[in-house]
């Protein structure tokens, strides 16, 4: 017999440690506070660039159709108008950031090949819903990115897709959010990022791609704390999707051999030289893209344990299922999606 318990079973062994009590309503509240946020963030900033266009119409037609206006109108909607509202009403949620973590360059650099070709994957997925609708509704949708590059002016272009969105999304849609929704677990923090980031780009050409790449770099500043190298990840890839490809897709325009075929054969001989370049560039790229995707396939899957192992998970001792009910089941969350929706739908209008 054990003096110590009198032979019976230590009553304490049978007691399951008590379980964190969870506040569903209170936890429902983060989510609807950051949904109501994020809606009024995009009407605010639709109805500001609506009124901008306007008045800049009605002043100067001349300054409407150049490309700085057009490149700097979302932006300063967003900015300077849209977003001191979102502070406002999220301001009274408590965000703490990551802990801070090293990351290695070769990781960095090893994270934006995955990056490169995740934006390519989601952009071919966005090309083809977008000719499925096209075929089915009659009518040529157009991809508004298109409308924001001139081949002339490429410099414009990379202020504000280079430097300008990077900043600014990043620090919206991965400090503000991931901060604020780090205590729910990794996966639900991360995802909630992303599909938001998507969903903010209005069509479905930009959604997939966003969403992708959001994923990634959500990713990178979950688990090192350190924005400026999301931030360096998303200049990186706005840099190599617009800028570089621009650049590339101009040289081949120009290419003589493409745009004139009447020519002599002493002429054709000089386009066929001045072409090698252009089109050995494009080859090189091309062949990048393609080993991208690859990878943005083969990596994740490989490493699939060693990520999974990063996902920390929810700091209330909720599993990933128990959280999309906190996540989407509030008005807040539902707004916002209703506002999104309505926004995919207003672009899918044929003009």
């Amino acid at each position: 017999m054990n003096n110590d318990n009198f032979g019976f079973k230590n009553q304490m062994d049978d007691i399951a440690p008590e379980a964190p009590v969870i506040d569903i309503k209170k936890e429902k509240s983060v989510f609807s506070r950051l949904g109501f946020g994020l809606a009024l963030y995009t009407l605010i900033s639709f109805a500001v660039a609506l009124i901008i266009q306007i008045v800049v119409l009605i002043v100067s037609r001349d300054f409407y159709e150049t490309m700085i206006f057009r490149n700097a109108l979302s932006p300063v909607a967003l900015y300077l108008f849209a977003l001191p509202v979102l502070l406002l009403v999220i301001g009274r949620i408590k965000g703490e950031a990551p802990i801070k973590r090293r990351m290695s360059v070769g990781e960095w650099l090893l994270i934006l090949l995955i990056s490169f070709g995740l934006m390519y994957i989601g952009a071919y997925m966005g090309n083809f819903v977008m000719d499925t609708l096209s075929s089915i509704v009659g009518y040529d949708y157009g991809n508004a990115l298109d409308s924001l590059i001139d081949y002339d002016k490429l410099w414009i272009t990379a202020i504000f897709v280079v430097i300008v969105a990077p900043i600014g999304e990043e620090l919206v849609f991965r400090k503000l959010i991931i901060d604020r929704t780090k205590k729910y677990g990794a996966f639900v923090s991360i995802f909630f990022s992303a599909l938001v980031f998507g969903l903010m780009h209005g069509n479905f050409y930009q959604f997939f791609y966003a969403f992708a790449v959001g994923l990634v770099f959500g990713y990178v500043y979950y688990n090192t704390g350190k924005i400026y190298l999301s931030i360096g990840l998303h200049a990186a890839v706005n840099f190599i999707g617009s800028i570089l490809t621009a650049y590339l897709s101009r040289g081949l325009e120009n290419s003589a051999i493409m745009t004139d075929v009447e020519m002599t054969n002493e002429e054709a001989t000089v386009a066929v030289l001045n072409s090698i370049g252009p089109l050995f560039a494009f080859f090189i790229f091309f062949s990048v893209v393609i080993a991208a995707m690859v990878c943005a396939i083969l990596i994740p899957i490989v490493f699939r344990k060693k990520i999974k192992h990063s996902l920390k998970s929810s700091e209330l001792g909720l599993t990933v299922k128990q959280t999309w009910p906190i996540v989407f089941a509030n008005c807040g969350v539902i707004v916002m999606l209703v506002v999104y929706g309505l926004e995919f739908i207003l672009n899918l209008i044929p003009a």
